[in-house]
This record gives structure tokens, C-alpha cells and sequence, in this order.
């Protein structure tokens, strides 16, 4: 009965999950996209990051992404390798 159960829940978790994970890669590909004047290995990094620490399915453009979620940028752009502009 419990394996029965078990299954149940997982036959109704992983499709959501699924759906999830396709979203979260769309989102990560818009957002390398337009951080793609940088190194996209540091790019896919930083835009994994910030999927991970924000939910949001909004795509918005870099400017608008750093300044609506300032704490989960600086942790993400530190994360990736990024370095501040003098």
C-alpha cells in the first residue's frame, strides 16, 4: 500500500518538476542571451544562479534583473567570476 502511494505521488510530482526544469532552462537561456556581450561560460553560470535564488518565470532584461533582485545579483555575479567595473 505505501509503494502504491508512493508511486502515486511521484506519477503527479515529476511531471510539475518537469515543467519546472523547461521553464527554468528557457528562462536561463533569455538570460544569457542578454548578458551575452560576456564570457558565456560566466554568463550560463550567473544566469543558473540567479534561477536558482529567484522565482520568477518574468523575462526581464539585465538592467531590469540586477536591480529588481539586488542581493541574489551580487551573490550570483561574485558566484560566476564576475568582477566590478572600477
Amino acid at each position: 500500500m505505501r509503494v502504491l502511494l508512493a508511486l502515486l505521488i511521484s506519477c503527479a510530482v515529476l511531471p510539475a518538476a518537469a515543467q519546472h526544469a523547461a521553464r527554468d532552462k528557457e528562462w536561463i537561456a533569455h538570460c544569457v542571451s542578454q548578458v551575452s556581450e560576456t564570457n558565456q561560460a560566466r554568463a550560463r553560470l550567473y544566469c543558473r544562479c540567479m534561477a536558482k535564488s529567484v522565482d520568477t518565470s518574468v523575462k526581464l532584461g539585465q538592467t531590469e534583473l540586477e536591480r529588481s533582485f539586488p542581493p541574489a545579483h551580487r551573490l550570483c555575479f561574485k558566484k560566476a567570476g564576475f568582477k566590478r567595473p572600477n
